[in-house]
C-alpha cells in the first residue's frame, strides 16, 4: 500500500509537470504564430515586448519544471529497476494511457477541424491558436507513448487500462471521422467536379459578399488526417488477443459502416424516384451546405470506408486464429442481414402507416415525400432477402460453420418482431381506448395507425422467424453427444495345459501368472522338476 502511494505521487507530479510545460509551450507558440499567415485577420501581431515576455516565461517554466520533472522521472526509473513489477503496475498504466488518450482527443480535432478546416473554408480565420495548442499536446503524446513502450504489460488492470485507451480512442476517432466526412465530402465533390459552383450559388443566395468555394487541398488533408489516426489506432491493436473485446468492438464498428451504406442507398433511391412523384430535386439539395437533404455521397463513402477497414481488421483476427475464416465472413453477412432487414421492415411499416392514413378518416394525409421515403426504405432493404436465404443455406449445408451467424440473425429479427408487436400493439390499443372513453390524446388517429403498422410488422416477423427457430431447433442449446457405454472385453478362455507341456520352471511360472494352473499345481510341478520333496506344510 505504501509503495503504491509513493508511485501514485511520482506519476501525479511527473504528469502534471509535463502538462504544465505543454501549456506554457503552447502559449509561446501562439505568440510566435501571430507573425505567420495562420493568425486571424482580426487578430493583432504580437509586439516585441509580448514575445520577450512569452520567451522568458517558457524558459523559466522549462528550467524549473524540467528539473523537477527530471528528478521525478529518475525516481520512477529507479523504482522500476528496484522492483520490475512496477513497470507493469496499474498506476503506471493508468497515468500513461489516460494522459495519452486525452491528448489525442484534444490534439486531433484541433488540427483537423480548427486548422485544416479553417484553412479550407475560412482563410481569414484563426489557425494559429489551435495549432499552438495541438503541437505540444502531440509532442506530449509521443513522449508518453515512448515511455509506455519501454515496459510491456500482459495482464491485470494495467492491460485493461491499455485496452481502454486503444479501443476507446479508436471509437472516438471514428466519431471524429464521421463529422469530417459529412463536413468535407460534399464541398470536396462540388469543388472537384463542379468547380465549387454549388457553394458559390448558395453563398450568394444567402447575401454573402465574400463568397468562396473552399480549398480542395485542405479538405483532402482534413479527411486524410482523421483517417490516418483512426487506422493507426486500429493498427495498435492488430495483435491483441482479447478475443471477445476485439471481435465485439470491430463487429459493432462494421455494423456502424453498414448502417451508413444503407442510409446512403435510402437517400439515393429517394433521389432516383422523386421525379416519378413530381418532386423537383436540384444539385443544391445534394451538395449544398445546409439544405442537402439528398446527400447520399457522404454516407456512402463513409460507410464503404468503415466497412472495408473493419473487414480487414476482422480478417486479420481470423488469420490469428481468434475466429474461423468462414465464420467471420458469415458473421459479417449476418450483421448486414439484420440491418438490411431492419431497413426493409421499417419501409413496410411506413407503407402500412401511409395506407392507414389514406383509408381511414384522419388528418395528415401522406404527401408524395412520405411515399418516396417509404418506398426507398423498402428498396434499400431488399438485399436482406437473398442474404437471409444464403445464411439459411449455409446453415443447412455446414451447421458447424453457419449455425452461429444464422441463429444470431434469426433470433435478432425474432426479438425485433416481438418488440414491434408488443410496443406497437400497446400503443395502438392505448390510443384507441382513450378515444373510446372520450379522453383522446392529441392526434390519436396517427398514433393508433403508427402503432397498428408496427404491430402488423411485428406479427409478420414473429410468424416468419418463430417458424424458422422452431423448425431448426434454435431455442435448444448445443446438442449433447450420446454417451456410448463401453463394454469391457470378455476374458479370454483359459486353456488348460497338461503337465507335459511344463518342462521348465519358467514355463510353470508363466502358466501360474497367466492363470492356467493353480498355486498348488505350480508348487508340485516345481518340486518335481527340481527333485525336491514336497514338505509337509505344502501337502497340507
Amino acid at each position: 500500500m505504501v509503495r503504491n502511494l509513493y508511485r501514485f505521487y511520482l506519476y501525479t507530479v511527473f504528469i502534471a509537470l509535463l502538462v504544465f510545460t505543454a501549456v506554457v509551450t503552447g502559449q509561446f507558440l501562439d505568440t510566435l504564430l501571430t507573425h505567420t499567415p495562420l493568425r486571424a485577420s482580426y487578430r493583432p501581431i504580437s509586439s516585441q515586448a509580448e514575445i520577450v515576455q512569452a520567451l522568458v516565461f517558457v524558459l523559466v517554466a522549462w528550467v524549473i519544471a524540467g528539473a523537477l520533472g527530471g528528478l521525478h522521472y529518475w525516481l520512477i526509473r529507479r523504482d522500476i529497476q528496484s522492483d520490475p513489477a512496477a513497470g507493469s503496475s496499474a498506476i503506471r498504466a493508468f497515468f500513461l494511457n489516460v494522459t495519452e488518450a486525452v491528448g489525442i482527443a484534444i490534439a486531433v480535432p484541433l488540427i483537423g477541424f480548427f486548422v485544416f478546416g479553417t484553412l479550407a473554408f475560412y482563410p481569414g480565420g484563426d489557425s494559429a491558436a489551435p495549432l499552438a495548442s495541438a503541437l505540444p499536446a502531440l509532442a506530449l503524446v509521443a513522449l508518453l507513448e515512448w515511455e509506455r513502450r519501454r515496459t510491456e504489460v500482459r495482464s491485470g488492470a494495467a492491460l485493461a487500462f491499455q485496452r481502454l485507451h486503444f479501443y476507446g480512442v479508436q471509437l472516438l476517432l471514428l466519431v471524429y471521422l464521421t463529422f469530417a466526412c459529412f463536413y468535407m465530402i460534399k464541398p470536396l465533390v462540388d469543388g472537384v467536379i463542379f468547380g465549387g459552383s454549388v457553394a458559390l450559388e448558395q453563398c450568394r443566395s444567402d447575401g454573402g459578399s465574400n463568397c468562396s468555394s473552399g480549398n480542395v487541398v485542405f479538405m483532402v488533408l482534413t479527411l486524410l488526417w482523421f483517417v490516418a489516426f483512426w487506422i493507426g489506432y486500429g493498427w495498435l491493436v492488430k495483435k491483441d488477443n482479447a478475443r471477445m473485446l476485439r471481435l465485439i468492438l470491430h463487429g459493432a464498428s462494421f455494423a456502424y459502416g453498414v448502417g451508413f451504406v444503407l442510409a446512403g442507398i435510402v437517400i439515393g433511391v429517394q433521389l432516383i424516384i422523386s421525379p416519378l412523384f413530381k418532386l423537383t430535386v436540384s444539385l443544391k439539395d445534394v451538395l449544398g451546405s445546409y439544405s442537402s437533404q439528398y446527400d447520399f455521397i457522404s454516407p456512402l463513402i463513409l460507410g464503404f470506408l468503415v466497412v472495408g477497414v473493419y473487414h480487414f481488421w476482422l480478417r486479420r483476427a481470423a488469420q490469428q486464429g481468434l475466429i474461423d475464416r468462414a465464420v467471420q465472413f458469415l458473421t459479417e453477412g449476418a450483421i448486414a442481414d439484420i440491418l438490411s432487414a431492419t431497413t426493409f421492415w421499417l419501409g413496410c411499416g411506413y407503407l402500412l402507416y401511409n395506407l392507414f392514413q389514406m383509408s381511414m378518416p384522419a388528418p395528415g394525409v401522406p404527401d408524395a415525400k412520405s411515399w418516396v421515403v417509404a418506398i426507398a426504405f423498402v428498396v434499400a432493404g431488399l438485399g436482406y432477402i437473398p442474404l437471409d436465404f444464403y445464411l439459411h443455406r449455409r446453415n443447412a449445408v455446414d451447421p458447424s460453420v453457419g449455425s452461429g451467424p444464422h441463429r444470431g440473425a434469426v433470433l435478432a429479427l425474432l426479438g425485433g418482431g416481438i418488440l414491434a408487436l408488443a410496443i406497437g400493439g400497446a400503443t395502438a390499443l392505448y390510443a384507441w381506448m382513450t378515444a373510446l372513453f372520450g379522453s383522446a390524446i392529441t392526434n390519436w388517429q396517427q398514433v393508433a395507425h403508427l402503432g397498428l403498422a408496427a404491430f402488423i410488422v411485428g406479427v409478420l416477423l414473429v410468424g416468419i422467424y418463430l417458424w424458422f427457430a422452431l423448425r431448426e431447433h434454435l431455442f435448444r442449446g448445443r446438442d449433447k453427444q450420446p454417451v456410448t457405454a463401453v463394454t469391457p472385453p470378455a476374458p479370454s478362455p483359459v486353456v488348460e495345459e497338461s503337465s507335459a507341456d511344463l518342462t521348465t520352471i519358467e514355463d510353470v511360472l508363466d502358466a501360474l501368472l497367466a492363470g492356467k494352473i493353480t498355486r498348488d499345481e505350480a508348487t508340485a510341478r516345481i518340486h518335481a522338476l527340481s527333485n525336491v520333496p514336497v514338505s509337509v506344510g505344502d501337502q497340507a
